[in-house]
């Protein structure tokens, strides 16, 4: 099997909390239009979805095993007839008096919600082995382990992904689900979301299941798992457990995404110390974010707004599958990141050495220092120094409590070298400086894996899994 190789792009610092969600700054509608535009320009890679095509592995979504079969066929009717449907109501808004293109479309809504009704499911599943759990399963009573589901997936496909789930991690699987409207319909749903701050019922529902999980004083730990749209309902469940639940609950959460649709992913600072105001931490230790690069989901969402130039606030470490087509959450992404056995399944990802994006990681936190002065009112020449007195020093002092980090270091120096006129040094030319260079392997940076086979990252010698260490680099 070829070799992939994996980028990795460290967590956003920004202890000076200069980016923000984009809804915080933005017009809804201005943002709706961005995400649709967006979302057309790489309209191409929508066949991506599928690649690689069908599987022989019965747990995977593409399987053409009869019992499979029948309910893909399912899904693509589905979709097919809810965009005839929307179309229909489209041309009736345009076209038709209000009175007649009213009830039009409410009543191709409730023919889109009547044809999916057949594919949905309970608000709540939970894993089944019939019986075949591994000899590592158990139930740990001071654990809460929780998946929500993405796009185009009914109630067969959460099944499998929480089934598939517990047989890797040994543990069993809550599965909230995300109910699915077509590929159309969803799509539509996600730009809704992510635009308008709209917490849908599968928001609603999350919230108030997690939070009781957290608020549990028998739950040592609470373990998030989301795939695609999922990644939406998770930043938006965590803003309002963030606004909602005192620290020590919160912090019992860990977070992990695949091929996250996401625009936003918070995680508030704090400081350990009470005598020094300044930030040293994150409410949320562990989050982390595993995308496949030409998913067309991920490119639209996570990679999308990790982009200096969005200034938006997504915290956690990133893991780049490079030159990986595929969406399917059994079969492209735990598949080839999180195989249950190496002699069923070959997959070299988490001993594959990545190739660290400093330069990413330094664009995004000269970005923040930048709008950081901006906001105090420090401006810029001409030639791009700062004007009049630098103010840096309180950019400097916050983040003195970062562990040392080249890509740190590069954009305090970028912004120090603007506001001290060094000869020939500009931001651009320091950033040009920090190249993309390899350290570790997958497995010596990803939390998650240590969970595999029923292990859990914090047993024997009370390390968290980050070597011992709680920071702004999570």
């Amino acid at each position: 099997m070829e070799k992939r190789k994996v980028l990795y792009i460290p967590p956003q610092a920004d202890p000076l909390a200069a980016t923000s969600p984009p809804t915080a700054h933005n017009n809804p509608l201005v943002l709706g239009w961005r995400d649709l535009r967006t979302l057309l320009s790489i309209i191409h890679l929508l066949p991506n979805l599928w690649r690689p095509y069908p599987s022989n592995l019965k747990s995977d979504e593409l399987s053409l095993e009869p019992y499979n079969f029948w309910y893909l066929v399912a899904l693509a009717l589905i979709s097919v007839v809810q965009a005839v449907l929307f179309l229909i109501g489209l041309v009736a808004f345009i076209l038709l008096p209000g009175f007649i293109s009213i009830p039009v479309c409410i009543a191709a809504a409730g023919l889109v919600w009547i044809v999916c009704r057949p594919i949905q499911g309970p608000a709540i599943v939970y894993s089944n082995l019939d019986g075949k759990e591994p000899d590592n399963f158990r139930k740990r009573d001071d654990e809460r382990w929780v998946f929500i589901n993405g796009i185009l997936d009914g109630n067969r496909g959460l099944q499998r992904n929480c089934n598939r789930l517990a047989l890797l991690f040994g543990r069993p699987i809550v599965g909230i689900h995300n109910p699915t409207y077509g590929l159309l319909g969803d799509l539509i749903e996600c730009i809704v979301q992510r635009a308008f701050s709209y917490n849908t019922f599968v928001v609603r529902f999350a919230y108030d299941y997690i939070k009781q999980c957290l608020t549990d004083p028998t739950a040592r730990k609470v373990v998030l798992i989301c795939h695609s749209q999922g990644g939406i309902i998770t930043s938006m469940v965590l803003d309002l457990l963030f606004a909602d639940l005192p620290i020590e609950n919160v912090s019992k959460l860990e977070v992990y995404t695949f091929g996250s649709a996401a625009s936003h992913f918070n995680n508030p600072l704090i400081s350990l110390d009470p005598a020094s105001p300044i930030p040293s931490a994150n409410v949320i230790k562990h989050i982390e974010h595993y995308v496949n690069s030409d998913d067309i989901v991920p490119r639209w969402g996570i990679l999308y707004n990790i982009r200096p130039t969005v200034e938006s606030r997504f915290s956690g470490r990133i893991f780049v599958r490079k030159n990986a087509t595929g969406h399917m959450f059994n079969q492209h992404y735990l598949n080839n990141m999180f195989p249950v056995s190496p002699a069923d399944e070959q997959s070299d990802f988490l001993d594959q050495i990545v190739e660290v994006d400093d330069r990413t990681a330094t664009d995004r936190e000269t970005c923040a220092i930048k709008h950081w002065l901006d906001i105090k009112g420090v401006t810029f020449d001409e030639n791009g120094r700062i004007a009049g007195e630098s103010g840096l020093e309180p950019v400097k002092k916050a983040y003195s409590t970062i562990p040392s980090s080249s890509y740190v270091a590069a954009a305090v120096d970028a912004i120090d070298r603007c506001h001290s006129g060094v000869q020939g040094e500009s931001s651009s030319g320091i950033l040009n400086k920090v190249a993309v260079h390899r350290v570790g392997r997958v497995r010596d940076l990803s939390r998650l894996w240590k969970y595999t086979g029923g292990g859990d990252p914090d047993a024997g010698d009370g390390d968290d899994g980050d070597g011992g260490e709680r920071h702004l680099v999570n």
